[in-house]
């Protein structure tokens, strides 16, 4: 038997299509139903064209700081999403270290 669970996002855009309000949720899951969020990255991988395809949307509100923070958090999660799905542990050691590096450089770590 097979499930199925829904993630959806919701963009309000002002009059020139810029992001003002992002709301997202799931059907089960962490998710609050209609849970205000200011940036989001969606990647996903067409395997029939092998390519990466990519959404990245952020509100008008988001500060620079937020922005430097966010990528920050997002390179330490690829690399732990990535030995999760590989088991290649030295190639996300790097990939750490280089995202500690970029926290230092962002100054969103010490």
């Amino acid at each position: 038997m097979t499930k199925k669970n829904k993630l959806s996002f919701s963009v309000e855009l002002d009059e020139n299509n810029l992001p003002i309000n992002i709301e997202w949720d799931a059907e089960e899951g962490s998710a609050a139903q209609g849970e205000k969020i200011k940036a989001l990255m969606i990647s996903v991988f067409d395997g029939t064209e092998q390519v990466a395809k990519r959404v990245d949307l952020w509100t008008k509100d988001m500060y620079i700081e937020e922005m430097k923070l966010f990528y920050f958090q997002t390179i330490m999660t690829l690399a732990d999403g990535f030995e999760r799905a590989t088991g290649e542990a030295e190639i996300c050691k790097e990939m750490r270290e280089f995202g500690r590096s970029f926290g230092k450089k962002m100054q969103v770590i010490k």
